[in-house]
């Protein structure tokens, strides 16, 4: 329950888009396994586009006819932000690991060399 409050308490910083990175990872996660903030957080993008439409009332704003499809297709970017910023961080992680082992390779190399030199 302490989980949930925590969750809820961050409910406006994901409809606003200023969320963290790590702390958008969690609370997808969880609202994706809770249906209790799912529902609050149903509630607040409901209220939140509602009062978005009529600020824009005399702009032209798409109708609002699927509320439930909108906040399922924010989660679904989420969902694919948080997908490649993983996919990132394991690229990353074989680029560098590659790049040791090619400097480790090449010290080994010019050690060798340099022993065939008899400089060592």
């Amino acid at each position: 329950m302490n989980r949930c409050m925590e969750i809820q308490a961050q409910i406006t910083d994901y409809i606003d888009g200023t969320m963290t990175p790590d702390r958008l990872e969690g609370f997808v996660g969880h609202i994706n396994s809770c249906e209790e903030c799912r529902e609050e957080l149903n509630i607040y993008y409901t209220l939140y586009l509602g009062i978005l439409q009529l600020e824009h009332e005399e702009e032209e704003v798409k109708e609002l006819y699927d509320l439930d499809g909108a906040l399922a297709e924010e989660l679904y970017h989420s969902e694919r932000q948080i997908r490649r910023r993983h996919f990132f961080q394991g690229l990353r992680y074989v680029i560098y690991t590659t790049a040791f082992w090619c400097i480790l390779l090449a010290a080994l190399l010019q050690l060798r060399i340099f022993a065939d030199m008899g400089m060592i």
